[in-house]
């Protein structure tokens, strides 16, 4: 294909974006070798040598960002990444999801924002801050390799958001020159088609991002030995990641419970998991870095926690990005050949504290005096333990698919079978990790309410001391009444461990709530800290709420008998079978799946929900829409998308579990379309006609489209039946209707279904002809016209020729005595309001022409092409008016009685009570994160 001159693949951006890429990682590879030049020769000019290398970097960057959405926007197809991540139709509100969907474009999302921290430290004159940059530089340098595509023999290195489709696969399609114009995009992941995933995505790179801020001043301040710096500088940037970081974790647990089946909005999925991790260390970094501040203590585990932070997000890249969860975890990409490049990651990130602590930690400044055990400091250092010992519990078990990899390595290099030292994931992840999570939490409430009112340095007096334990028992004692109060009226048979979380949950709240009623002169800072505190032990109440309490309302066991097969009695606690208009009871409510209309990919239902009164009268009544969202190519089911009922009190959760089967991909369809077993009849109005089920008859013929969800065009050409069906053994009476279109040369058919019957009516598209009067039964009238001629017919209908065009010969004859050609008139033809497009055909094969009607049976209308004068350039045609209103025409009918059931659906419905305090409780906690960013942000304010 070298050969191939291509055609609208605009080369230019596929050169470009590659320049851009190499460019950017070449400049930063300049300004880290820029930066160890200028510390050994202390040359300013190195330093400015820094700051250009980076606003090439950046530039080279924002533009390659750019040019990635511009091809999306675009839609230009002959790109690997634009064809994978987008399609046609794909609206516009959703360019930015596809943009971060794929690796790429992920990894260009973590460049921004480092691009976007590194704006600040360019600009500043401390050499700590420059040191900052230089790291932030040697990251991306990394990240930036991830996007190279260079191939060194069979070595690839990174893989380009700028590759073209046909330089990643080998197919026939390339030989065409134009083939860009023959593509289709696959298309953005249905469940990634939520608002949720514009937003959530950025934030949560945002995070991962800063946490680089923390992790280069930790290497800067060992490498200057400026702890002041350090101390006060990381501080606000650590807070403002946490926040980032919660803010990101916290939309997407929103986005999980309003968008994926599981019911809830933590899964305890390993990619959940490692989002969480580096939080976590996160926090406890924030807490030691206050302590620092404070008293000086702790230094040393700042840096270690901040370092750690950001090696715990090069892990999560890997982990995530590897493909070593794709088993594990629905979140997870497939593997992409960067297995290296990311390891290379993960080992830079380790090892370079690691070596900068052996070369320069003896430095550290440490106190020779211990914190005192009635310290804040003291307390809020065995928090920062608990956080830490909470994320390397959880990363160790999402951990077991890169242990199981390790030992198949080692293995293989040994020669040795180890596949029995092998571990499995836990069967029940949620089980697993709230069983060890719930005490790391509980000690977390109980040291997050005791500290709120001790001091740092020890530095109680005698009345500090009294006060202290006056306000302790007094939360402790509030708590206490609040938790039995609660156990009494919500938890009758609450477990011992869930009522020990409750009361430190209020426990948490009551200190929080404690400290800003008493403190004196209280100063913004303090107050970000209470909410954050009080917002943790707000959340923890919304989890015990919610965990405890989660109540599965779609279940009646006794009118479910039978409906389910052997074995899967369980499900009839958790599900409800639903038909079509018919109502069922279930626990609190009477539920009625009303309707459902598929629109573009998603089919929508209707459950209408209520509550009876004793007297029969319907109170609380709503409708909840749940979704059933198919793949792009409307082949299969891709995602069910709840709806959910929002209170105050709590929510109710509805979901669409299971649909008939036909419906779920189009192997499934095909295969019950072909198990039906027509009989074809043929009937005119009022004709009927019986079978050993039922009797048909056909009430009446028409040219109305009964469906509502499907968009009609001019010319469409409709035939429809409206039919009694009487069932035989109990005399039931069902009306219905079956219609087929007529488009061009397509034809849609929406054939009547009965299925308490398994009964199916279609109309096939012989009736057509079947309508049609015979061409010997026909008057055929001459008319003659110019191409933009337009002509009033008798019956006041307008014709109008608008073009003729010739097409190719027809190959299906290999004699070319025998090859046809064909001229195709587009014609208009206007009833009233109404415009009927028709092509009649002129085919001239040998010496025999061939003029076949193109007709309209709303209104009667045919018309032939019979020729041409080549000398005055009129098209001669014939053309006759019938009437078609007469519905005594019998029309062929095609009836089956074995069709299957498509009329239900099961249901799954879930009351989550006061979730909302869940939602509180994070918007708290990320809320006081951020106010405590901003109001340490004089910190960075002061330039060398």
């Amino acid at each position: 294909m070298s050969g191939i001159e291509y055609a609208n693949e605009h080369i230019w951006i596929h050169y470009t974006g590659h320049f851009l890429l190499l460019t950017a990682f070449l400049s930063a590879l300049y300004a880290v070798f820029a930066h160890v030049l200028s510390i050994r020769s202390h040359a300013l000019n190195w330093k400015d040598a820094v700051r250009v290398a980076f606003w090439v970097h950046l530039a080279s960057i924002y533009l390659a960002i750019a040019l990635l959405l511009f091809i999306l926007y675009k839609k230009y197809f002959a790109y690997e990444y634009v064809w994978a991540h987008a399609s046609a139709d794909l609206p516009l509100r959703y360019i930015l999801a596809a943009f971060w969907e794929g690796q790429e474009g992920s990894f260009l999302l973590w460049l921004f924002w480092n691009g976007a921290f590194g704006i600040y430290f360019v600009r500043q004159t401390r050499p700590i801050r420059l040191t900052v940059l230089v790291v932030l530089l040697g990251v991306n340098a990394l990240l930036t390799s991830m996007l190279l595509g260079i191939h060194l023999g069979d070595f690839k290195i990174g893989s380009s958001p700028f590759l073209l489709l046909r330089h990643s696969m080998d197919l026939p399609l390339f030989n065409n020159a134009d083939y860009a114009r023959l593509i289709e995009g696959n298309g953005l992941n249905p469940l990634l088609q939520n608002y949720w995933m514009t937003i959530h995505p950025p934030v949560l790179f945002l995070g991962f991002a800063s946490t680089l801020a923390p992790f280069a001043y930790a290497c800067a301040a060992l490498i200057h030995q400026d702890w002041k710096a350090f101390i006060k500088e990381s501080l606000p940037w650590a807070a403002g990641s946490a926040f980032a970081l919660g803010a990101g974790i916290l939309m997407g647990a929103a986005w999980a419970y309003e968008a994926l089946s599981f019911g809830g909005y933590w899964a305890w999925d390993p990619v959940e998991n490692m989002s969480l991790a580096p939080w976590l260390i996160l926090l406890a970094g924030l807490h030691t870095n206050l302590v620092s501040r404070a008293s000086g203590h702790s230094i040393r585990a700042t840096l270690w926690l901040y370092a750690l932070s950001f090696v715990f997000v090069c892990y999560s890249s890997y982990l995530t990005r590897s493909g070593v969860l794709g088993d594990s975890s629905a979140h997870a990409f497939t593997e992409m050949g960067l297995e290296g490049q990311l390891v290379l990651l993960c080992l830079v990130a380790c090892l370079l504290p690691i070596i900068l602590f052996i070369r320069f930690g003896r430095g550290i400044p440490s106190l020779p005096e211990e914190e005192s055990i009635r310290s804040r400091e003291f307390w809020m250092y065995i928090g920062s333990l608990v956080l830490l010992f909470s994320a390397l519990l959880m990363t160790f078990t999402t951990s077991i698919p890169v242990y199981n990899k390790m030992l198949d390595l080692v293995g293989s290099l040994s020669g040795n079978d180890l596949s029995n030292l092998r571990r499995s994931m836990p069967l029940d992840p949620v089980a697993h990790h709230n069983q060890f999570q719930l005490w790391t939490a509980l000690f977390m409430a109980m040291l997050s309410g005791a500290s709120t009112f001790l001091r740092y340095r020890s530095g109680q007096s005698k009345g500090d001391v009294n006060g202290f334990f006056k306000l302790l028992t007094t939360s402790l004692v509030l708590s206490v009444l609040a938790a039995w109060l609660l156990k009494w009226l919500a938890f009758p048979e609450l477990h011992w461990s869930h009522l020990l979380l409750l009361w430190s949950s209020f426990f948490s709240v009551a200190s929080a709530l404690l400290f800003l009623a008493t403190a004196r002169g209280l100063l913004l800072r303090k107050s970000a800290v209470a909410i954050s505190h009080a917002g943790f032990g707000i959340l923890l109440l919304g989890i015990v709420f919610t965990g405890v309490n989660k109540r599965y309302l779609s279940t009646n066991q006794f009118a479910q008998e039978g409906l389910w097969n052997e074995g899967e009695g369980e499900d009839l606690s958790k599900y409800l079978t639903l038909i079509r208009q018919e109502p069922m009871y279930m626990k609190d409510y009477w539920v009625e799946y009303t309707s459902d209309t598929f629109v573009h990919t998603i089919r929508h239902y209707a459950l209408k929900f209520w509550k009876e009164d004793s007297s029969g009268l319907r109170t609380d009544s709503f409708t909840l829409h749940p979704q059933i969202q198919y793949d792009n190519k409307v082949s299969k089911v891709a995602a069910a998308n709840p709806s959910i009922r929002r209170k105050v009190e709590g929510d109710l959760f509805a979901l669409v579990a299971q649909i008939p089967q036909s419906q779920v991909d189009i192997e499934s369809a095909q295969r019950a379309e072909d198990s039906l077993r027509y009989r074809r009849v043929w009937l005119a109005q009022e004709d009927s006609v019986a079978t050993d089920l039922a009797s048909y008859q056909l009430v009446r013929q028409h040219h109305n489209l009964p469906v509502t969800d499907f968009e009609r065009k001019p010319g469409d050409q409709v035939i429809s039946a409206d039919l009694l069906v009487k069932r035989h053994d109990d005399s039931r009476l069902f009306r219905t209707t079956s219609s087929i279109l007529f488009r061009d040369e397509l034809v849609y058919r929406f054939p009547a279904r009965i299925d308490a019957m398994g009964v199916r009516i279609q109309i096939p598209d012989t009736a057509i002809e079947a309508k049609l009067p015979a061409f010997k039964d026909v008057n055929w009238s001459d008319i003659q016209m110019h191409i933009g001629d337009s002509i009033v017919l008798p019956n006041g209908m307008q014709l109008q020729l608008l073009n003729v065009h010739r097409e190719g010969a027809d190959s299906t004859h290999s004699s070319e005595s025998k090859m046809a050609f064909q001229v195709i008139a587009d014609i208009q033809l206007q009833s009233g309001q109404e415009h009927f497009p028709l092509k009649p055909r002129f085919v001239l094969r040998g010496n025999q022409v061939i003029s076949p009607p193109a007709s309209c049976i709303h209104p009667g209308f045919s018309i032939r092409f019979v020729r041409i004068d080549p000398a005055t350039e009129r098209m001669h045609f014939e053309y006759a008016l019938f009437d078609l209103s007469s519905d005594q025409v019998a029309i062929p009918l095609d009836i089956a009685e074995n069709g299957p059931r498509t009329d239900f659906i099961v249901i799954q419905v879930i009351t989550f009570p006061w979730i909302s305090l869940v939602w509180l409780g994070a918007i708290m906690m990320v809320a006081g994160l951020l106010v405590s960013s901003f109001v340490n942000r004089n910190a960075l304010g002061h330039a060398a």
